[in-house]
């Protein structure tokens, strides 16, 4: 099913309509919050049972995902490396840090690993990730990668820069048991055109890793937090009247 740039706009700006959707004698509801915005993607004719065809990337997108600058990182490194972070207003743990919370209850460790999206280790430590919080953080997919497959391995003040700024724009792309993925693009409050490039990077990005190309694409919906998901799809716009902003 190939996709064109009209169709994705026409469902995307459905989707963030139909997000305040007013009911028969009742006021549209506008939410307290700005909700993110989502696509889903339902795939066929592939084989999970195979590593191969299996998907775990870090992304990086056109747009941040969100419009704060506050990204929900952790960097656990040592000496300059740690300084940096902490100069840059980054939640940081040192490995004196790691080891204490070893000591701790697991709910702790758990609580510790939930608390953050990404985490971001200076190379020298993961040793100690390793040892210590491998089993929490991988069931998570929030194990630190190394280029290519992530930007979470660092060796130096310079990498630790670049790392964060990616990761403003970083999302994660998973489909390991089910042929479906959920990812976040963006927030409703954003740009159309940058929202519709980010859902562009990652549909050419699962599209390029398909044996069959867009033949291997089920279906595809957009969605905000609240709101229901609109399929993109010419004849299901027309079914809800092709509402548009």
């Amino acid at each position: 099913m190939k996709i064109d740039d009209k169709l994705l706009m026409k469902s995307l700006d459905s989707a963030i309509v139909y997000s305040v959707q007013e009911k028969e004698g009742k006021k549209p509801r506008e939410r307290k919050f700005d909700e993110s915005i989502d696509l889903i993607m339902n795939l066929k004719d592939i084989d999970l049972k195979d590593p191969k065809q299996r998907i775990d990337k870090e992304l990086i997108l056109p747009n941040p995902v969100s419009i704060s600058d506050k990204t929900q990182v952790c960097v656990i490194a040592s000496g300059d490396v740690l300084l940096q972070a902490k100069n840059m207003k980054i939640d940081t743990m040192s490995k004196e840090d790691i080891e204490q919370l070893n000591t701790r209850e697991k709910k702790e460790k758990k609580k510790f690993v939930n608390k953050y999206n990404f985490f971001i280790v200076e190379d020298k430590l993961m040793p100690t990730i390793a040892r210590y919080l491998a089993r929490f953080l991988g069931p998570r997919g929030k194990m630190p990668k190394p280029f290519p497959a992530g930007y979470g391995i660092v060796s130096s003040v310079e990498d630790l820069e670049n790392s964060v700024e990616r990761y403003k724009k970083i999302v994660k792309l998973q489909i390991k048991k089910a042929p479906i993925l959920q990812v976040k693009v963006g927030k409703k409050s954003m740009n159309r055109e940058e929202l519709l490039a980010n859902i562009k990077a990652i549909i050419d990005y699962i599209v390029d890793q398909m044996a069959h190309k867009y033949n291997n694409i089920r279906s595809m919906f957009i969605k905000t937090t609240m709101g229901k998901p609109i399929k993109v799809d010419e004849i299901f716009l027309k079914t809800i009247g092709d509402k548009q902003v």
